[in-house]
């Protein structure tokens, strides 16, 4: 199967702390309703979960891109 990686431009913050994202970052449903691109941390707290439906994880590489490691 081949590896999923982000397209688009990644998250610079996250949407819930706004903290910097460092090396991942969760895309995903928060417990609240929306969807948001979330630090690991916030994730824990807020998330609604990883899968289909739920949320993508993604971890930077050391090329630069952006790599689904869950979800």
């Amino acid at each position: 199967m081949e590896a999923k990686k982000w397209m688009g431009s990644p998250p610079q913050d996250c949407d819930l702390c706004h903290q910097p994202i460092c090396g991942t970052f969760v895309d995903g449903k928060t417990t609240f309703g929306p969807w948001a691109f979330m630090c690991p941390a916030c994730h824990r707290r807020n998330g609604h979960g990883l899968g289909m439906g739920r949320g993508q994880e993604y971890q930077k590489q050391e090329d630069g891109s952006w790599l689904k490691t869950a979800g």
